[in-house]
């Protein structure tokens, strides 16, 4: 379950970056401030499902070993 979990957060951790360079772009020459708002905040969303999903996966590969 753990390796299902950790390879879902990676692969959502891409789709929201890709997601957030297209709003970040479509918005960065109408309102500026609220493009690099949601450019900020949607790589932070990014790495940190990244993180636990990369987490996630290492240790399923740890219990796996422990056994």
């Amino acid at each position: 379950m753990e390796l299902i979990r950790g390879v879902a957060l990676v692969a959502a951790s891409v789709l929201l970056s890709i997601a957030t360079l297209g709003l970040w772009l479509g918005n960065l020459q109408t309102n500026p401030l609220i493009s690099w708002v949601v450019f900020v905040l949607g790589f932070a969303l990014c790495a940190a499902a990244a993180i636990i999903g990369v987490w996630s996966i290492l240790g399923f590969f740890r219990d796996k070993e422990g056994k």
